[in-house]
């Protein structure tokens, strides 16, 4: 059985998950926590305990819920939807509360890995037996949810949870909430751009089942070759790609040469080419394994994991936190100022004007961690957004929809795959979302960085430098000998030696998460005076650094200096722009602080 040790720990071994941290809640609603699964999509996931059973608990984002009551109101009704859901669609839903601030709900823990965990530890592709099992529970979690006429939107390969008994898609609705906030702009995307489908690469705001069953095609032809099936190009973004290209199924069609046929019908350009969940199905049924095949060793051996764990659970939890004292009321020292300017204030401090980031997960809102009474925040770099062209088949524009985004001043080479590398090995991660984190590796700019080679294990390369806390640098100078000429081009994990977590994106911003994180994985791209871009290799958005002492911003690539840095001594990472160093924020999130020896909250190893 598992439980809480002497020391108020919880053993979580098998789980997926990693101990809370100390920011964490210890609770949330009734529900008492005793892990940490992830973070991403538009919240963080804790391991939680409901009625003598675990669960996945996912907490939105306060930004994200902000002053948009309308999105509340919409997550509502999402929540409802899920109910609705018939057993073996999704996890089911176990409780949730709408009205709380920000609002949370919990589905049944799903004792599994995503695809992304099991393609890339697998070595890229899955057996022609396990294809048709994927294909065949892909159609069947999706035949009800589109016979109730709806739409998930948003599955990719972090939202698809393989399982001894299956597969179980995950995060339903939540994008969906977004995309119809009062706050989404017109003509802005929500999804993950790799594994979107034409028409929602083009903007078109109505979708049907189709969209879903060119996703599907994705992820299928994802598993049968470990890459994206959208070949290297010199230009085009993901969205581009979709919209225009015709998809590589060679590998596929080496291994199933009919299952083949059904995914190139999936990825028909047009929606009405495409087949439906029960057809799919029925082709499965008459061409594919007659008995439902088991799923590789190497991913079985993971399985059984975390399905000994959900049989096992909690006879004894941490005892819940004590509550936190009333502080007594303290007269103000000076007349309160006019209510229109609070209001701006706190506002301004809660988020950033809307920033959907069609390159990340969904819907964006960047919390600030200063106060302004300006009316806008001065410092902040430009919102990032992809705007969708007016006809597919028309030049898509600049900021990233369906067209390739030129850049005179570098040329950089596609990476394979967007949501998954085969250079970056299997990594501890826990996805409760994990949406959370999105699954795209080009740069908004359109173009790529160049990849490098190197195995990651629990989130370090093999170029991974030593803790490296060399306190003989003065972090002020950006000539220093002692910092490395030429940055490792990526992918990398750059993983903090005060706290042991690594550089991660959430939304809009960049955080301090788990090393196992698919937005963990990040590359650089030179640029002039010896600088360099730091991407995301799920987004494809760039570090963007704000004024000094403020949270460091993950979008726009082409947003000037900025978006610039280079390395300092023992492993800090510099910006151009405000001449900080990339540090732990005080309360939460990562900042760009002024660099000082010996703080190993800066140093970053690789």
């Amino acid at each position: 059985m598992n439980g809480a040790d002497a020391q108020g720990g919880f053993d979580l071994t098998g789980s997926g998950a990693e101990p809370l941290r100390e920011r964490d809640p210890r609770q949330i609603g009734t529900i008492p926590l005793v892990g940490r699964l992830g973070a991403g999509g538009m919240g963080r996931v804790y391991l939680g305990v409901v009625e003598g059973r675990y669960a996945a608990v996912k907490q939105m984002l306060a930004s994200v819920v902000a002053e948009d009551e309308g999105f509340v109101c919409r997550f509502g009704q999402e929540m409802d939807n899920l109910a609705r859901l018939p057993a073996g669609a999704t996890a089911p839903l176990l409780a949730s509360d709408r009205t709380a601030e920000p609002p949370w709900f919990a589905t049944a823990y799903v004792p599994g890995i995503t695809l992304t965990e099991a393609v890339e530890p697998h070595g890229g592709p899955l057996p022609a037996d396990a294809l048709w099992r994927l294909l065949r529970g892909l159609a069947t979690g999706l035949e009800p949810v589109h016979a109730l006429g709806m739409v998930h939107r948003d599955l990719k390969p972090s939202n698809i949870m393989l399982t001894l008994d299956g597969v179980t898609l995950i995060d339903f609705g939540i994008a969906r909430a977004a995309e119809q906030s009062q706050l989404t702009q017109t003509g802005l995307i929500v999804g993950t751009p790799a594994y979107m489908s034409p028409e929602q690469a083009s903007g078109k705001r109505r979708l049907t089942s189709a969209s879903d069953m060119f996703t599907l095609g994705l992820l299928v032809a994802y598993a049968a070759s470990g890459r994206w099936p959208f070949k290297d190009s010199a230009e085009g973004s993901p969205l581009y790609r979709i919209v225009h290209d015709t998809p590589d199924l060679d590998p596929l069609r080496h291994l199933a040469p009919r299952l083949a046929e059904a995914v190139a019908a999936c990825l028909d350009k047009d929606p009405e080419g495409r087949p439906t969940a029960p057809e799919l199905l029925e082709l499965a049924a008459r061409e594919g394994p007659s008995t439902p095949p088991a799923w590789p060793p190497l991913i079985t051996d993971r399985l059984a994991g975390r399905a000994a764990f959900a049989a096992n659970p909690p006879t004894q939890l941490p005892a819940p936190p004590p509550p936190e004292p009333t502080p007594e009321a303290v007269p103000p020292a000076a007349p309160p100022k006019d209510s229109r300017t609070r209001r701006r204030t706190r506002t301004l401090m809660a988020v950033l004007p809307v920033v959907v980031i069609a390159t990340g997960t969904t819907l964006a809102l960047q919390n600030l961690p200063y106060v302004t009474n300006s009316d806008s925040a001065a410092g902040a770099p430009p919102s990032t957004s992809a705007t969708a062209p007016k006809d597919p088949s028309a030049p898509p524009d600049k900021n990233g929809s369906a067209k390739p985004e030129s850049d005179k001043t570098e040329k950089t080479k596609k990476p394979k795959d967007p949501d998954g590398d085969k250079t970056d090995e299997d990594a501890p991660q826990g996805k409760g979302k994990n949406g959370d984190a999105s699954d795209g590796d080009t740069a908004n700019d359109g173009k790529n960085p160049s990849q490098g080679k190197g195995k990651g294990d629990g989130g370090s390369t093999d170029s991974d430098a030593s803790d490296g806390d060399n306190e003989s640098g003065d972090g002020g100078s950006d000539t220093d000998t002692d910092a490395p000429s030429n940055p490792t081009s990526g992918p990398f994990r750059l993983k903090n030696a005060d706290n042991g977590s690594c550089l991660t994106q959430v939304y809009g911003a960049a955080d301090d998460g788990t090393c196992g994180d698919p937005s963990a994985r990040w590359s650089t791209v030179s640029a002039e005076n010896n600088s360099f871009k730091v991407v995301n290799k799920e987004s494809g958005s760039c570090l963007v650094a704000n004024m000094l002492g403020q949270a460091v911003f993950v979008g726009d690539c082409t947003q000037g200096e900025a978006r610039l840095w280079r390395w300092g001594p023992n492993n800090t990472l510099k910006s151009t722009a405000n001449g900080g160093c990339l540090d732990l924020a005080y309360g939460g999130g990562i900042s760009a602080s002024t660099c000082q020896s010996g703080k190993t909250s800066q140093h970053w190893n690789r």
